[in-house]
């Protein structure tokens, strides 16, 4: 494909190795990736019928242009990440990188405002394939500053790097996975493969191995809020880390008669915490981590706002 001659400058010898095969144009997804994603979900539902094929073209790319017979049983699930902090394991509230425009993005509005609009992209794309999305990745390393935390125990700029990851998902309330849980991760060697180390939990961090939160990395940014069971659709949440202030904004579905429920973790809320609602009725369970809400027939919306209780 490419030549470097002695004492000169490389040198291109076919341009168009990846564009032509035996003189014909070719497009990698609609070519190869799409023909293997299916022989892929046929093998998988000749075992599992019922499977869900998640499947991620190129990295921040758009959904494969699925037909409809194809799009039965997939689910797009793109990767994505803080693009800049994950290549240079630092991070700075003022500076990132636009996944889409490969631009860098100053002052923390506009962050956040690009990191937003970054996975409304991927969600409409998905929309318009007419399948279901999950983010399938994203997260941070936990080596920052040459892995500085590990030998003063501040894991704060962690903290502050993985909220703003977490705020574009919540901004699109997209379900997501967050990359990653490496039960052998270690301070020296990370999670044991291509150098990355973005494990949550380290047992180099750990202390008191009965207490389940001793060894995490980065919990205020990771143990948040969220409703597990909405009794309707979605409208908006956000969570404020700094001050661990939760709201919650949804439609209520007039066919369900069922409360609402959101896992309250005790992590950001160890002396209480109080509500306010628009209507109905919140009661919590700090033993179970739930907070559940009857909400009242009479309002479409509902507003439910968590905040620490005063010391």
């Amino acid at each position: 494909m490419w030549d470097w001659p002695a004492g000169g400058p490389p040198r291109l010898l076919r341009p168009d190795y990846f564009h032509l095969v035996n003189g014909r144009p070719v497009d990698f997804d609609r070519d190869y990736y799409r023909p293997f994603a299916q022989r892929f979900a046929a093998a998988i539902r000749s075992v599992d019928p019922r499977a869900l094929i998640f499947l991620e073209g190129e990295a921040g790319g758009l959904p494969l242009g699925w037909r409809t017979e194809d799009a039965a049983g997939v689910v797009f699930a793109p990767h994505w990440y803080d693009g800049l902090v994950l290549i240079t394991k630092r991070f700075s509230p003022l500076l990132a990188a636009d996944s889409r425009t490969h631009r860098p993005v100053f002052l923390p509005g506009a962050i956040h405002r690009s990191f937003a609009a970054q996975l409304g992209d991927l969600k409409r794309g998905a929309q318009q394939a007419d399948v279901p999305v999950l983010l399938g990745e994203f997260g941070i390393p936990f080596d920052l500053e040459d892995g500085r935390s590990y030998r003063d125990g501040d894991f704060t700029v962690q903290i502050r790097a993985l909220d703003r990851s977490f705020q574009a998902p919540e901004a699109n309330l997209l379900s997501g996975t967050l990359w990653n849980y490496t039960a052998d991760n270690s301070n020296a060697t990370g999670d044991g493969w291509n150098g990355e180390d973005l494990s949550i939990f380290s047992r180099d961090q750990q202390s008191d191995p009965s207490d389940i939160h001793s060894g995490g990395r980065g919990l205020p940014a990771v143990v948040r809020p969220y409703p597990h069971a909405t009794a309707g659709e979605l409208l908006r949440l956000s969570f404020d880390v700094r001050r661990r202030i939760f709201e919650f904004h949804f439609r209520h579905d007039p066919a369900i008669g069922a409360p609402t429920e959101i896992f309250v973790p005790n992590l950001q809320y160890p002396q209480g915490y109080q509500v306010e609602v628009s209507d109905g009725t919140a009661t919590s369970d700090p033993g179970q981590q739930r907070l559940t809400y009857q909400h009242t027939p009479e309002r479409a919306k509902h507003t439910l706002r968590i905040k620490p209780r005063p010391a």
